[in-house]
């Protein structure tokens, strides 16, 4: 049967001053309460001792979230009303790395008002957490039964802010804008088509464009031929013999005195292929042939001279 010691002060709550406490490390040395509540707030953590497996188990998690307690500003201090040896054993046992200080004098104990006594295991130190911030009241306090590491965590972090939530990537100068879209990355068959078309043109000896004029080239031929009246195809370009053979009937029609003026239709070719070669059109159809074919005029001045 547990039974509570009269020596015992009242337990302190939250926001109340926590009672100073100077004690000996089973690390070695000493440490005082208001010197480590000066550098950030200091979870105090009161255990039975060796006896106890619930209590190592503890101290076991606490452990594995020190260093992480420890960057959030604050730190970890146990307390045990037990000898030296046995701190020494206690820390050994649950590999905790923050300082364990031994209460044998039991003052500290009692202070905190958390002094118990049984037969088989003498006075000791009921299990409790606190948590003293940096003006040395208590912030936080589980004198019923302990928190999670996690909660503590928790705590920890809404006191000093840290560590600080990770914040969202910022998007990405590439990334189109809201309501943007993305461009469209070229496929590898329509980077070889492109590379295609341009040596072909270096072969024909034409200027080497890119894949964007080469289409928007192409867009205008197709809008052209839209363009052209239902039933009505685009003129066709003439070949080399269908020029020759023309060039044969105006010679003939020029010797049997007919008039040398060309058909609508192929006014409008010869005006067709001047363009797309880049050339100025001809004034009218007649005076090429009068100039290019001048010396094959015999014909006519003989006729002139009978």
């Amino acid at each position: 049967m547990f039974t509570r010691r009269k020596q015992n002060a009242a337990v302190p709550e939250v926001g109340a001053e926590a009672p100073e406490f100077n004690l000996p490390s089973a690390q070695g040395g000493q440490l005082r309460l208001g010197m480590r509540t000066a550098r950030g707030p200091v979870v105090v953590v009161f255990f039975r001792g060796t006896w106890s497996e619930e209590d190592i188990a503890y101290f076991e998690t606490l452990s594995k979230k020190e260093d992480e307690i420890n960057l959030s500003g604050a730190s970890v201090v146990g307390i045990g009303a037990v000898e030296p040896d046995e701190a020494r054993e206690f820390t050994r046992a649950s590999g905790i790395k923050s300082m364990v200080l031994y209460d044998y004098a039991r003052i500290t104990t009692r202070q905190w008002g958390l002094s118990e006594r049984d037969k088989e295991h003498g006075e000791y130190a009921r299990p409790a957490v606190f948590i003293v911030g940096t003006d040395h009241e208590v912030v936080h306090a589980w004198t019923d039964g302990r928190p999670s590491v996690d909660e503590i965590m928790a705590k920890i972090t809404e006191i000093t802010g840290l560590p600080k939530p990770e914040e969202e990537p910022e998007e990405r100068p590439q990334e189109a804008a809201e309501g943007g879209e993305k461009p469209k990355k070229m496929s590898a068959e329509e980077r070889e088509r492109i590379k295609a078309e341009r040596r072909a043109a270096r072969e024909a000896g034409k200027s080497v464009k890119t894949a964007q004029s080469d289409e928007a080239a192409q867009s205008e031929q197709t809008a052209a031929s839209a363009e052209a009246p239902e039933g009505e195809q685009a003129p066709k370009k003439m070949s080399k013999e269908e020029r020759e053979r023309i060039k044969a009937e105006r010679r003939a029609a020029r010797e049997a005195g007919k008039p040398l003026k060309k058909p609508a239709a192929e006014q409008e070719q010869a005006a067709a292929d001047e363009a797309k070669a880049g050339k100025a059109p001809a004034p009218s159809a007649e005076a090429p042939e009068d100039e290019s074919e001048g010396t094959e005029g015999e014909p006519r001045d003989e006729t002139k001279g009978g």
